[in-house]
């Protein structure tokens, strides 16, 4: 059987143990909420992480419909010399690795 943590395999009997504990804990009332509060983070995390390498695959520029977006004209932009993200021609820094923007010539 495969260790967790250095732990050592859990049964029947620790995962009890575990159960009363959190119940002990949270009360058999607030249960359901524990476990539907779980449930969602869980789903968040996979949503996060399939989210990130969806997008970094795709592009490297923030997303369309937020702050940071793009601006529409190129007379406006500016494009940063360390990792060549768009950005708008008075930003200071990068939107999308931080490094600072020098001022543009001409």
């Amino acid at each position: 059987m495969p260790l967790l943590a250095g732990i050592g395999p859990f049964g029947a009997p620790e995962l009890l143990i575990i159960l009363l504990i959190v119940v002990l804990i949270f009360g058999v009332g607030r249960l359901p909420d524990v476990g539907s509060a779980v449930g969602k983070s869980i789903r968040e995390f996979r949503k996060e992480t399939k989210g990130d390498k969806d997008q970094s695959d795709t592009s490297t520029s923030p997303a369309e419909g937020t702050a940071a977006a793009a601006p529409a004209s190129a007379a406006d932009t500016v494009f940063c010399a360390e990792c060549g993200a768009r950005n708008a021609r008075g930003a200071k820094f990068c939107s999308n690795c931080g490094s600072s923007i020098s001022a543009p010539v001409g």
